[in-house]
C-alpha cells in the first residue's frame, strides 16, 4: 500500500465522505509515518541477505539491518567439511562396518546416514555470533572452517510504509495511524468548550477511542512480540 492509501482510508472512516477533516493530509502523512515508527519496534517479519564469510563483517552497508535473528552457511557441510568432529567420525566408522546387505544392516546404514546429515546440518545452521549494533560489525566464530558465503536472516528497519508487504502488518500500521489520528482530533475538538450551541461536537468521545484502541494494539503487539509469531 501507498502513503495515499492509508491517508484516503483514514479519512473515510473519520468522515465519511460528507465532511471536511480538521488535519490536512500532508499532517495526516506524517501521522501515517510516526505510526510505522512505533510499529518498527515490534516489526518481527524477517528478511535475508546474502554476504562474503569472514569472522568479523561490518555491515554499514546495509543500513535496513535493525537486529540479527540468525546466521546461516548457504549450504550443510560435506563429508570433507566436517571429517574433523569425533562424533562424525564415530558415524562413519560405524557406517563402513556395515558392509553386508541383510536387512539389519540396511536400517543400520540408513540410522548412520541420517546421523551424519543431522550433525552437517547443525554445523550449517548454529553459528555463534554476536552484533555489534552501534559499530555495525558482525562477529561469527566458525567451529568447522570458514565457508566462502554466508546468509543473514534478520529484521529490518522500515523506512517507507511501502515496505509494509503481509497484510497482518498493513493492518496494523493502519490502525495505529487510525488510533493516533483519532487522539489528534479529539484533541482539537476539545480544546475549546461551545456554550448555548445546539449541537455538540465528538471530541470526547473520539479522544476516548482512540486512547483504548490504542492501549489495545499496542498491548497486541506486546504479547505478539514475546511469542514471535504475531497474533491475529
Amino acid at each position: 500500500m501507498e502513503l495515499k492509501d492509508y491517508v484516503d482510508k483514514i479519512k473515510f472512516q473519520l468522515t465519511g465522505g460528507v465532511i471536511k477533516c480538521e488535519i490536512e493530509d500532508n499532517g495526516l502523512e506524517k501521522i501515517v509515518n510516526m505510526a510505522m515508527e512505533e510499529m518498527n519496534r515490534y516489526y518481527n517479519v524477517t528478511d535475508l541477505i546474502q554476504v562474503p564469510a569472514s569472522e568479523c563483517i561490518n555491515l554499514i552497508e546495509y543500513p535496513k539491518i535493525e537486529s540479527i535473528v540468525s546466521v546461516h552457511r548457504p549450504a550443510g557441510l560435506s563429508g570433507a567439511g566436517a571429517v574433523s568432529d569425533p562424533a562424525y567420525v564415530s558415524q562413519l566408522q560405524m557406517y563402513n562396518i556395515s558392509n553386508s546387505y541383510y536387512s539389519s544392516d540396511m536400517v543400520n546404514r540408513l540410522l548412520n546416514w541420517t546421523t551424519t546429515q543431522q550433525i552437517a546440518n547443525t554445523y550449517s545452521t548454529d553459528l555463534d555470533f554476536r552484533y555489534d549494533e552501534l559499530n555495525k560489525n558482525l562477529y561469527v566464530n566458525y567451529s568447522q572452517g570458514t565457508p566462502g558465503e554466508l546468509v543473514i536472516e534478520y529484521v529490518p528497519k522500515l523506512h517507507d510504509v511501502t515496505e509494509v508487504v503481509t497484510n497482518f502488518w498493513q493492518d496494523i500500521l493502519y490502525k495505529l495511524a487510525l488510533a493516533h489520528t483519532k487522539i489528534i482530533l479529539g484533541r482539537i475538538r476539545t480544546r475549546y468548550t461551545q456554550n448555548n450551541a445546539l449541537w455538540a461536537d465528538d471530541g470526547a468521545t473520539i479522544l476516548a477511542e482512540g486512547t483504548a484502541e490504542l492501549e489495545a494494539l499496542r498491548e497486541q503487539l506486546r504479547v505478539s512480540t514475546d511469542l514471535v509469531l504475531p497474533i491475529d
